[in-house]
């Protein structure tokens, strides 16, 4: 029988209680996180992120798979450390993928961090080369903004008119050398999320959403984005998808085997 989830700190953005998660350290034993799903978003106290075991990253990315359909609360101007109610700071830090941002607490009590930052942060995503921009520019005319999903021109821009966000996907590579970093050596034989592997789990969902009009499939470079042969042969153009949570859907199906 399943548990009742366990009842966390306030969200620092709607308030409302976050749902406390249970997971491993990198070193032993236990930590608690607390997740909201409304708002797409992950209090992590002091120095919690980089405490994370691998299998905890990998638990956390089906938790965001999970809830991929969920439309996320917008951002308030404030937002309030659940621990000591001062107001959050935006922030930005580098990993070896790029910039990722998060909200911390000026007191250090710790920070509240968005789904997709998490993702950037923990090299499950990247931003698109100029090559792979350009190629994508000639089948799509228009995207929606991975981090505030808003609408992106790629005639006219690389990066959101919004949230400044560069264009961004999770990547067959990115993704594959992710995993090997944050399994063990019997969970990635397990996932086994490879290149050839999303491939084939795209094509699938190529048939799956033909009716829909958005079916991703075909390769970009060493990555995935769409496939947009059938708009494309009927002289229309795909828009409108957010790549970030493609590249989710189509490994969260692989975890899902």
């Amino acid at each position: 029988m399943q548990q009742d989830a366990a009842i966390g700190l306030p969200c620092p953005n709607c308030q409302k209680p976050m749902q406390a998660e249970s997971l491993e350290k990198h070193d032993q034993g236990r930590m608690q996180l607390d997740l909201c799903f409304a708002c797409a978003g992950i209090w992590f106290d002091h120095l919690e992120s980089v405490q994370l075991a691998p299998a905890a990253v990998i638990e956390l990315f089906k938790q965001i798979y999970a809830h991929r359909d969920d439309a996320p609360r917008p951002q308030e101007s404030r937002q309030a450390c659940p621990r000591c109610r001062d107001t959050l700071v935006l922030s930005f830090d580098v990993s070896k993928t790029g910039r990722f941002s998060y909200f911390r607490c000026p007191r250090g009590d710790g920070r509240f961090t968005p789904f997709f930052q998490f993702l950037r942060e923990k090299q499950f995503v990247r931003n698109l080369t100029e090559m792979e921009l350009r190629r994508v520019r000639s089948q799509v005319r228009q995207i929606r903004c991975s981090e505030c999903g808003a609408p992106i021109d790629l005639e006219h821009d690389s990066v959101c008119k919004y949230c400044r966000a560069p264009v961004s996907f999770l990547d067959a590579e990115a993704v594959e050398k992710a995993v090997r970093m944050w399994s063990s050596a019997a969970e990635h034989r397990h996932l086994a999320p490879t290149a050839a592997a999303l491939g084939d789990t795209l094509q699938h969902m190529q048939v799956d959403q033909r009716d829909k009009a958005a079916a991703p499939g075909a390769r970009l470079g060493n990555g995935l984005l769409l496939d947009s042969r059938n708009a494309l042969n009927s002289g229309a153009a795909v828009d409108g998808l957010d790549l970030v949570a493609l590249g989710i859907h189509a490994i969260g199906r692989l975890f899902d085997r």
